[in-house]
């Protein structure tokens, strides 16, 4: 039988070791990493690009290994890109993702369901998102008149927007969903959400 040896006057350095490992591995990591999983078959080996959501011109590009990916963008400033993932050349319905490029860590999922997090605004662009979801999936169920759908919509824009006049999340929802908005909607997000908002857009 082996024979039980009393480790107690070790515990005061193994805490400390503990605390100085997890300090190390808490660290936050130098400007933005998106990391992310495709949770669908047929992207193995291709490229994913990171893109400007309004003319979706590449900044930065990785190829899928395993499954996985990831991009490291150290100096880049607080800003919605999209994740872009095409199957072929000739996809002309690739995988895509708003992400927000802001320190720390940002976690995604690609495939048939999309998901971002991992930082606030990214937090706050996943609830623009799923709200829009619900929205369609709740206007396929109803019998709603076109314009009573676009009103309602308009209306789930501009809190949206407002809510996020603050931060890159309401600058991007502004200009991609521009089109779905009146020229009285914009007008009207405008002047509530100030005059920094405003030169932003600009």
């Amino acid at each position: 039988m082996r024979k039980r040896t009393n480790f107690s006057w070790l515990c005061p350095f193994v805490l400390l070791l503990s605390a100085v490992g997890l300090c190390s591995c808490a660290t936050s990591p130098e400007g933005c990493v998106i990391s992310g999983r495709v949770k669908t078959g047929g992207y193995e080996g291709k490229m994913l690009y990171l893109c400007n959501p309004y003319t979706l011109a590449a900044v930065d590009s990785v190829r899928i290994r395993n499954g996985k990916f990831s991009i490291q963008r150290k100096d880049s400033i607080e800003e919605v890109l999209q994740l872009r993932l095409k199957a072929s050349d000739d996809d002309l319905y690739p995988i895509t993702l708003p992400v927000v490029t802001e320190k720390g860590m940002v976690k995604t999922v690609l495939g048939e369901l999309v998901l971002t997090s991992g930082t606030p605004l990214n937090d706050k662009l996943q609830d623009f998102l799923l709200a829009v979801d619900c929205f369609s999936d709740e206007m396929v169920r109803s019998d709603r008149k076109t314009e009573e759908v676009r009103k309602e919509f308009a209306h789930l824009l501009e809190t949206s927007i407002l809510q996020n006049k603050n931060n890159s999340v309401g600058i991007y929802i502004f200009r991609i969903y521009s089109s779905r908005l009146t020229s009285e909607n914009r007008a009207t997000i405008l002047k509530k959400a100030g005059e920094e908002f405003r030169k932003k857009i600009e």
